[in-house]
């Protein structure tokens, strides 16, 4: 399991990566695009991926992985950040921030 404060060092370690308030939560971009934001639970946090992965993480684990009705149409999923091996959720954070950092950085970390 991660803590909020553990997934928020994480994903201020990775390059360019902000904290910024999004509808009173902490979100983390690069520049303007949003790659997580953790919930005002302080329990889940909501990443960017892609629809692929999205359908296969809830579909394999839908006490862990879903999909609120409000993100149906974007390429979020919710995480329970107590259900999920703390590698696997750096795992993720770093595939969103991949998705929405420019290629430049993303070569970086290569």
């Amino acid at each position: 399991m991660m803590t909020a404060e553990e997934v928020r060092a994480f994903a201020l370690s990775l390059p360019e990566a902000q904290e910024q308030e999004h509808w009173g939560k902490p979100s983390f971009r690069v520049g303007k695009k949003i790659f997580a934001v953790i919930q005002e639970d302080g329990l889940t946090l909501t990443v960017k991926t892609t629809a692929e992965d999205r359908m296969a993480y809830t579909t394999m684990d839908p006490l862990t992985f879903s999909i609120p009705a409000s993100f149906s149409n974007l390429n979020y999923m919710v995480v329970q950040m107590n259900r999920i091996d703390p590698n696997e959720l750096r795992d993720l954070l770093m595939l969103g921030w991949r998705l929405v950092a420019p290629k430049r950085l993303v070569k970086l970390m290569s």
